[in-house]
């Protein structure tokens, strides 16, 4: 609780005068890619969400792909929570505060695809005493 304090203090103490106005909220996501291709099309993954908040409040995490929160918290300043699931396209986490679901954070994670359309991979191999 020290340590986060301290660094929240420590961002708001060198933010320069004259600039936006710092986040009100930090949240992260744990992994942030995940490369899937033909051979395996969808990533099993287990999330790790964590967020701090400047002030306390009631905070909620959600994602773009379900309707309900995936955990909230009352009167809380930090959080951390886990979520597993199957993803074959990017998924936003968000945080949002209080009631009216104030958006504060985001974080996405990335699905890559690594499809083979390199063209040196369907190219016919060539030796050198190939004449024709």
């Amino acid at each position: 609780m020290q340590q986060t304090l301290f660094t929240l203090i420590a961002v708001l103490a060198f933010w320069p005068a004259g600039a936006a106005e710092p986040p009100s909220a930090n949240l992260t996501v744990k992994p942030v890619l995940c490369i899937v291709d033909e051979r395996t099309p969808t990533c099993d993954l287990s999330f790790v969400i964590a967020w701090q908040a400047l002030q306390l409040g009631y905070y909620c995490v959600l994602n773009d792909h379900d309707v309900e929160p995936l955990r909230c918290w009352a009167d809380s300043q930090s959080g951390r929570t886990t979520d597993s699931r199957k993803l074959t396209e990017s998924i936003e986490f968000r945080l949002e505060e209080g009631e009216a679901g104030m958006l504060v954070a985001t974080a996405t994670v990335d699905v890559l695809r690594k499809d083979s359309d390199d063209r040196r991979r369907r190219r016919r191999t060539r030796y050198v005493w190939d004449v024709l």
